[in-house]
């Protein structure tokens, strides 16, 4: 078997969320996890772990608590998702992405029983993450859910420390319709007697929070401002830092001045990438894998406040899945903006003429591209040096840039 074949199998032999939405028989729930680990001998339990749940900020929270735990000398293990360029990128232990020859020798063992169980894509790859990281022993494990948190497949862990950055609207379909349903599922991660950092506090977050982790006999914290800055650019990355910092100054008081310098090398220490990146100069191309209205609303804030260095135009390179709700955030971007609307090569994404049509129902007129790579070298030759241009909308959009 090739590296191509196992990764192959993976995408198409199970349920997958990343290729094919909430439909094809996707589930969640914890009974399909907990077999497979116990099949697997329970990779991963005996290793201290932090597991992180929300809406938003769940990856950059992820590298950031994984460099400053490096910065201490520790090896780190994160499990995230999903991906953008590389499948490899789920499981990484610092900057080391799974090797392929790992993933090939646990497809192959465990190939039959993950047909015979029919466990999904999402299930398949969190455990061959984690028996990877009992392979090689990491110190540290860094969870971050995929989708909600109570029925999450990572939520079979036994962590040491739980973080949950905010609280949008996101996965109606599955998490609720609320924000106060969908809290509940992500307050799900809390663990009887485990410490929980809570980033978001609101009217909604704080009595939900409050109940559950009560009931847990869990200690509650909420993220204190704390002043520190990351290499992770964003105005939109203050609350992810200070819920961070918040954390590790419950596992390692005492080794502040150490950890905290991981905070400025997270790119360096754990490779993140499209978190508001900049990928060129003149003009400035920024690239930001927002995908849900929180999520916009940041990115679009973090665009004006760019823009009114240079007093030009905003670029917008769009696209979006198809079961994203676009009337609210077309309502937020700045209307003197120029827009290229894209298609993606996930067969998830809105074609770049439906992306217009919703457009122009809120006034927002644009030209639409086949593909990314197109629409963004459309966008940098309409550029002036002072103009800054946005690709983002989607994992999906990022995922296809000709870098």
């Amino acid at each position: 078997m090739t590296y191509e074949q196992a990764v192959h199998w993976l995408y198409n032999a199970v349920p997958n969320f990343q290729r094919d939405g909430g439909t094809k028989a996707y589930k969640i729930g914890l009974e399909g996890p907990l077999a497979i680990w116990e099949h697997l001998g329970f990779p991963g339990k005996d290793i201290k772990t932090i597991h992180i749940a929300g809406t938003n900020g769940k990856g950059s929270s992820a590298h950031m608590l994984s460099a400053c735990l490096q910065q201490m000398g520790f090896r780190v293990g994160i499990f995230s998702s999903p991906h953008i360029f590389d499948f490899r990128e789920r499981a990484k232990i610092g900057t080391q992405m799974v090797p392929e020859s790992f993933v090939v020798d646990w497809v192959q063992t465990h190939q039959a029983y993950g047909e015979e169980h029919g466990h999904s894509f999402f299930e398949l790859s969190f455990m061959l993450s984690m028996s990877w990281f009992e392979a090689e022993q990491v110190d540290w494990i860094v969870l971050e859910t995929g989708m909600g948190g109570r029925l999450d497949a990572t939520n079979v862990c036994q962590p040491d420390a739980c973080l949950i950055t905010n609280i949008g609207l996101d996965h109606k379909e599955w998490l609720g319709t609320s924000r106060e349903l969908i809290a509940q599922e992500k307050a799900g991660i809390i663990k009887p007697g485990v410490p929980v950092v809570m980033v978001e506090r609101d009217s909604v977050t704080e009595k939900i929070g409050v109940d559950i982790s009560k009931a847990q006999g869990a200690p509650l914290f909420w993220a204190q401002p704390s002043g520190y800055v990351s290499d992770l650019k964003g105005a939109y990355q203050e609350k992810n830092i200070d819920g961070v910092v918040s954390l590790m100054r419950i596992l390692y008081p005492e080794y502040e001045p150490t950890w905290s310098l991981g905070l400025e090398q997270v790119v360096k220490l754990t490779g993140l990438f499209g978190r508001w990146t900049l990928i060129q100069k003149a003009p400035r191309v920024f690239v930001d894998t927002a995908h849900n209205l929180e999520a916009w609303k940041m990115v679009i804030d973090e665009a004006k406040h760019v823009l009114n260095e240079t007093a030009g135009t905003i670029h917008w390179v769009f696209g979006c899945a198809k079961d994203k709700e676009l009337g609210p955030v077309f309502a937020l971007f700045p209307k003197n903006s120029q827009f290229y609307f894209t298609s993606c090569s996930s067969n998830r994404c809105r074609t770049g003429k439906e992306l217009a049509q919703e457009a122009g129902k809120a006034g927002i007129e644009g030209t639409t591209f086949e593909d990314v790579g197109t629409a963004s070298e459309s966008a940098k030759a309409a550029s002036k040096e002072n103009d800054i241009i946005v690709i983002t909308g989607s994992n999906f959009v990022v995922a296809d840039l000709r870098l």
